[in-house]
């Protein structure tokens, strides 16, 4: 029997019970629409998670730390107790440091990272702000996102880009005034600002004698992204203003005005970034064996993944059960259309159809169901998807349902090939029956 007879025949056969095809075909969909909205769930959740945590920086970043520092941020104790050896004692993260972070494989940028808290001043209006001083040339590399303007370049000195969170305010208002009064919108891209320690700028107690340090606004950052609240500027400005402010300490109060790590020229921080997610995790390992503490925002993805896991299991489960379920009504039928069709099986055997001809075109029946099944299944899962979607964005949640390419085709495969399970023992029943008891059976 050739492919078109068989597939002909199949398909016959199962439009004369057109009824109960389709009751089985629709079991099929709505397990596999059942598995396919579940599992989407679960991806849906994990894309979210990555999306929150862009807004906290690029996941492609190493954050290495001194091993002998706070660490900083979001650094795990349990990552700081395995890095705590004799070799974590000698190392120090300064510019050898940096330079040996560029040379290992699949780094696409390395940026020391200097943090300074200054005021800033536009016309008559002041604001005090979280400075991060970096190489410029790295700033788009390491996931600062500029709204307005241009991000920061290598050729950038007296330049910086504003977080839209940075209130600006009129210095001679009082607090209470300040409060009740609405937040400036200030126009700063192309504007120069003044950047200084000198927390009486704008009044007239300000020190007259510091040296001015303005700088060009290039660009502003979002207001509800991590950095909302800071200024980015180029490292080494902003290293040139603390040897400053070290220098005026020393000249007001007396005191050095610096600190061990000013004058060694170790970094508190440096930001590797990798050219591919997928290799985070070797980057980040290889920083810790040299003696460093390093950790990225893929270990808190990881973190969240691990916690939804037993939610994702419980829903591909749950679909799972719907699909088992189709495939014993799959059974069933074929079940069923052996005995209906037990003369017929006894007349194919007897005028030469051999026993594999017999299997696979039950096989082929059983098929013809999960794959119908699969096809709409992702029909119907599409739309739930889009409903899904729709509910959550009307409730202001970020968890909603997301359906790759992969698992439509995924669907489609695993119900064809549920089907044709669930019609094997059936195949095998119809191979079995005596031809001559078949053909004198009414």
């Amino acid at each position: 029997m050739s492919t078109r007879d068989l597939l002909d025949m199949a398909l016959r056969n199962l439009l004369k019970r057109k009824l109960r095809t389709f009751l089985t075909v629709l079991g099929v969909v709505i397990g596999t629409a059942s598995i396919v909205v579940m599992v989407s769930i679960g991806i849906g959740m994990n894309e979210s998670f990555a999306r929150q945590l862009e807004d906290w920086g690029s996941l492609q970043v190493v954050n290495v730390f001194s091993p002998n520092g706070d660490g900083g941020g979001y650094m795990m104790e349990e990552e700081a107790a395995s890095n705590a050896s004799k070799k974590a004692k000698n190392v120090k993260l300064d510019g050898a440091a940096v330079e040996s972070f560029r040379q290992l494989a699949n780094v696409e940028a390395v940026s020391p990272l200097k943090n300074l808290y200054l005021m800033l001043g536009s016309g008559k209006y002041v604001a005090d702000a979280n400075i991060i001083g970096l190489d410029p040339a790295t700033m788009e590399a390491m996931g600062y996102k500029v709204d307005n303007g241009r991000a920061l370049t290598g050729e950038d000195v007296k330049a910086m880009v504003v977080g839209g969170g940075v209130e600006f305010y009129d210095p001679k208002l009082n607090w209470e005034m300040r409060m009740n009064s609405e937040p400036l919108q200030l126009e700063l891209i192309g504007e120069k600002i003044e950047a200084t320690f000198d927390w009486n700028y704008g009044t007239k107690y300000a020190d007259k004698t510091l040296k001015s340090n303005k700088f060009e606004v290039v660009g502003t950052m979002p207001a509800d992204g991590s950095n909302g609240w800071s200024v980015v500027m180029p490292i080494k400005e902003v290293e040139k203003i603390e040897k400053t402010q070290q220098e005026w300490e020393k000249k007001m109060n007396g005191s050095s005005g610096s600190n061990n790590q000013s004058q060694s020229k170790e970094y508190e921080q440096v930001m590797v970034k990798v050219d591919d997610i997928k290799n985070v995790k070797a980057v980040q390992q290889q920083i810790k064996d040299m003696g460093y503490r390093a950790s990225s925002l893929s270990d808190e993805l990881d973190a969240m993944k691990e916690t939804t896991k037993m939610l994702r299991m419980v829903l591909g489960a749950i679909g799972a059960i719907s699909l088992v379920v189709a495939a014993i009504g799959i059974t069933n039928t074929m079940v069923m259309a052996i005995y209906e069709r037990t003369r017929e099986i006894g007349i194919m055997k007897v005028i030469g159809a051999s026993l594999r001809d017999i299997k696979l075109l039950f096989l082929t029946e059983a098929a013809f169901i999960g794959f119908a099944g699969g096809i709409l299944g992702i029909g119907v899962s599409f739309a739930t998807s889009k409903l899904v979607n729709f509910a959550a964005m009307q409730q202001g949640s970020d968890m909603t349902s997301s359906i790759p390419l992969w698992l439509y085709l995924g669907a489609i495969g695993f119900a064809t090939i549920i089907g044709v399970i669930s019609g094997y023992l059936p195949a095998k029943r119809a191979m079995k029956l005596s031809a001559l008891s078949a053909i004198k059976t009414e």
